[in-house]
């Protein structure tokens, strides 16, 4: 779906008012921004390979984070891994920026100050290399007059949940006549199936990544005793 198809929907949904195109794009960054705030979602999740690192940077020494044009928030418990370009990896375990002092010497732990947007690495760095960071990316602002498909992290047959979003927002500030009280149930009844819809798809999505939680079976082995396999359920 194109910008301009959704801004067609959104005045469709509005019982065929338009509304200023300048609100419009509020109410759909909007939308956009508390379904994406909603969960985790695959399909944002993005690694960071910009920053590297060496042996003589310190527990002091700050990474700057926000020159990454779409860095929302790390993901994961361990969110940075230091790859030296062969064979060695080093996990660094996120932990709270209020403890930075205390574990300025624990090696395998990061603390990220949110305000700065700064990473820092405590202990000592083992050896130079490039530091891939997971991380949940946001998505552009959504331009209702483009001729290309928008929201292109989404498959397209979700981008309508935006309009719903919107307009219900917008229905929410404003009064509203006799058919569009009437429409308002029916509205939120498609809002909620697309948000379960796409709930349930990246939840298959996620679900890859834990199929098989015991690695030995990929070595033939099969699964040790106690381990569960997902594919059993």
């Amino acid at each position: 779906m194109t910008g301009a198809e959704l801004y067609t929907l959104l005045t469709s949904l509005n019982g065929g008012a338009s509304i200023d195109q300048v609100l419009a794009t509020t109410l759909i960054d909007n939308a956009k921004s508390m379904i994406e705030g909603e969960r985790p979602w695959a399909v944002l999740r993005k690694i960071d390979t910009s920053k590297t690192v060496t042996t003589a940077g310190t527990w002091e020494t700050a990474i700057d984070l926000s020159t990454i044009s779409d860095f929302s928030e790390l993901y994961s418990e361990s969110p940075i891994q230091l790859f030296d370009g062969d064979n060695q990896i080093q996990d660094y375990t996120l932990r709270s920026f209020e403890d930075r002092l205390r574990l300025k010497d624990a090696s395998n732990t990061a603390v990220f100050d949110e305000n700065s947007q700064s990473l820092y690495l405590n202990g000592n760095i083992p050896y130079n290399g490039t530091l891939y960071i997971n991380y949940k990316a946001t998505t552009p602002e959504i331009d209702l007059t483009s001729t290309s498909a928008v929201w292109t992290q989404f498959p397209s047959r979700y981008v309508p949940i935006l309009a719903y979003f919107a307009v219900g927002i917008n229905k929410g500030a404003i009064d509203y006549d006799e058919i569009n009280r009437r429409m308002l149930p029916e509205n939120r009844a498609v809002l909620i199936g697309l948000m379960n819809s796409m709930s349930k798809w990246d939840n298959n999505k996620q679900m890859v990544a834990v199929r098989h939680n015991d690695p030995t079976d990929f070595y033939g082995s099969g699964h040790r005793n106690g381990a569960i396999n997902m594919d059993e359920y």
